[in-house]
């Protein structure tokens, strides 16, 4: 007996997520001894501060107790910081455990989830695993089209997934095109603004979406302590709402499900926050010095308003990722996310690993 044959029908179908290639794997697989750099996965190239670190070390004698369920001081320092209360954040294993609450608890089988496409590749797998029908509408200019998204509108829709800035084009869409959207849309569909890059935002016009918790009871703010806290490998990330649908993510989610060592790690993190502002504008100036380069050598690179780029091609067939990373250099190939097999996405690196990518793709295509 095919033991996959007894799991749900739904779920036999599912495309399972596949991350950028890790470092050692590329080691083992490609035979390289030299140094090997990773620029796949948006990772933030730099240590946590050490003040997240002397945090984490005085929390390990207290990892033979199980964490907080409830998150308690960083829900209140999030609240805090935001100006909400307490009831109105969420606290989540992940900004991705909370887009699959958001969908456990609102979306019925037979109800849609519409979102932008290509975009984050998480959104299509909750869809599947979830049993619901997913609407995917397509960019315009690499771009969210925001009245694309609206006009595909229909009594089954439930929720809406808006990726901004935009994974894995870098590009966002300005709070006028937000307000146009939101105006006129149903109060009974939930609006998920997904804002994992919103630290990195530099552009004046990006939207104030926090104004739009005053208003509207059926929005929900997502962000992540991953991107630029350097703390992806803890897994924390956190939403803002109204406090009644904040409170429906606390009816489907687990025990304990956010670690101490995030908790604290997530505490500290917040609290140094205007220590980072330099390692925001090294971003923003690697960023546009990377990009100017890029289309120079003949590439198309949308404008960026996060920590990295999509680079695409002028044509097909050079096996462009592959041949770097026989060079001991990682990219994310954009095949799975439906962009063309030589179009890659590529992290914002240290100054050293930045150069070095460059180098590297002038190598591969000489």
């Amino acid at each position: 007996m095919n033991i996959r044959e007894l799991m749900r029908p739904h779920l036999q179908k599912v495309n399972p997520y596949v991350p950028g290639k890790p470092i050692e794997e590329l080691r083992r697989e490609k035979n390289i001894e030299g140094e090997i750099i990773k620029l796949a996965s948006n990772e933030n190239p730099y240590e946590p501060m050490d003040e997240i670190k002397r945090a984490i070390i005085d929390e390990i004698p207290l990892l033979d107790r199980y964490p907080d369920s409830s998150c308690h001081y960083i829900t209140n320092e999030l609240a805090e910081y935001y100006g909400l209360s307490r009831e109105q954040v969420f606290v989540g294993n992940g900004s991705n455990e909370i887009l699959e609450l958001l969908v456990k608890a609102f979306v019925n089988p037979g109800e849609e989830v519409i979102y932008p496409f290509p975009s984050f590749i998480a959104y299509p797998l909750i869809c599947q695993q979830s049993a619901v029908t997913d609407k995917k509408i397509p960019l315009k200019d690499f771009t969210v089209d925001l009245k694309a998204i609206k006009a595909a509108v229909t009594p089954a829709t439930k929720m809406i997934f808006v990726c901004n800035p935009n994974n894995p084009t870098g590009t966002y869409v300005g709070g006028e095109a937000v307000d146009d959207f939101i105006n006129g849309l149903r109060r009974d569909i939930i609006v998920v603004f997904d804002e994992a890059y919103f630290e990195y935002v530099t552009a004046p016009d990006f939207p104030d979406t926090y104004r739009l918790l005053r208003e509207y009871r059926n929005v929900i703010l997502l962000r992540t302590f991953s991107k630029v806290f350097s703390l992806a490998g803890v897994r924390i990330g956190y939403s803002l709402s109204h406090a009644e649908l904040a409170s429906c993510l606390h009816l489907v989610r687990q025990p304990f499900n956010v670690n101490s060592i995030a908790q604290i790690a997530a505490r500290a993190a917040l609290k140094h926050f205007d220590k980072l502002k330099k390692r925001i504008e090294e971003n923003t100036r690697e960023r546009e010095s990377i990009a100017d380069e890029l289309r120079a050598m003949g590439f198309t690179v949308p404008p960026s308003q996060t920590n990295f780029l999509l680079v695409v091609p002028r044509a097909e067939g050079n096996n462009l990722v592959s041949r770097m990373e026989d060079r001991g250099v990682i990219v994310r190939g954009m095949a799975p996310f439906g962009l063309g097999g030589d179009s890659f996405r590529v992290s914002i690196g240290t100054v050293a690993e930045n150069r070095r990518f460059i180098q590297t793709l002038r190598e591969v295509t000489a």
